[in-house]
C-alpha cells in the first residue's frame, strides 16, 4: 500500500539561520522528506547545487515525470519550492495560488498527483508577510461580503475557514498574524487530509 506523508510547513521569508559549515548533497535513497530537509539547508547555507536544470534532464522528463513531493504553497514571488528546496525539473509537482488556498481544481491537481504519479509527500508550505493572510486580517469591517473583485473571494475564503475563526477567539486578528498564517495552514492540510483518494493511499 502506497503511503502518503502529509507535512505542514511555514517559511519565514527573512531567513536569518547561522549558517552551517557542511553542504548537504544528494544521497541515494534518501527519503522524499529527507530530500526537501537536505535541500533546504543547502539553501539557507548559500551551498545550493541546483540539481536537474539542464537540457538531460529535460529530455529525460519528456515523456513522463516522477515527482517526489506535491507542494501546495502561495503564489508570493518570494516563496518559490524549487529554490527553497533546491529541487529541479521534475522533483516537484508545485500547485499555487494566493494563501495556498484548496480550490476543488487545486484538490484535483493533488489527486493526480497522488492518484497517477504515486507522490509519495505532500507539504503544504505557508510563509510569513503572506498577503492574502494580511488582507484578511485587515478586513476588520467585513468589506469581504460585497465580493467587489476576485481578491474579495480570497478574503471570504479566508474568513470562513473554522481554523480562523477559532484562532480569531483566542486573540484578535488584527493582532495574530503568525496565528492567522498557522491556521490557515492547518486547514489546507485538513482538507487533504480528508480527501478519500489521498486517505486510500495512507
Amino acid at each position: 500500500m502506497r503511503k502518503t506523508i502529509l507535512a505542514i510547513a511555514i517559511l519565514s521569508i527573512t531567513i536569518g539561520c547561522k549558517k552551517e559549515e557542511t553542504a548537504n548533497p544528494i544521497v541515494e535513497n534518501q527519503k522524499p522528506i529527507e530530500q526537501l530537509i537536505f535541500g533546504n539547508q543547502r539553501f539557507l547555507n548559500e551551498k545550493s547545487i541546483h540539481p536537474h536544470q539542464d537540457k538531460k534532464t529535460v529530455l529525460k522528463n519528456q515523456n513522463e515525470q516522477h515527482p517526489f513531493a506535491i507542494v501546495l504553497t502561495c503564489s508570493d514571488s518570494r516563496v518559490s519550492p524549487e529554490v527553497l528546496f533546491d529541487q529541479g525539473l521534475g522533483d516537484l509537482f508545485v500547485i499555487r495560488n494566493a494563501g495556498n488556498l484548496i480550490s476543488d481544481i487545486d484538490m484535483g491537481s493533488i489527486e493526480y498527483a497522488v492518484e497517477h504519479l504515486d507522490v509519495q509527500l505532500i507539504v503544504v508550505l505557508g510563509h510569513t508577510e503572506c498577503g492574502a493572510v494580511k488582507a484578511y486580517i485587515a478586513d476588520k469591517d467585513n468589506l469581504y461580503k460585497k465580493h467587489l473583485s476576485h481578491i474579495d473571494d480570497i478574503v471570504a475564503t479566508l474568513a470562513q475557514e473554522k481554523e480562523e475563526k477559532a484562532e480569531e477567539k483566542k486573540m484578535p486578528k488584527g493582532k495574530n498574524l503568525l496565528g492567522s498564517i498557522n491556521a490557515n495552514i492547518a486547514h489546507s492540510t485538513t482538507l487533504i487530509k480528508q480527501n478519500p483518494i489521498v486517505k486510500r493511499s495512507i
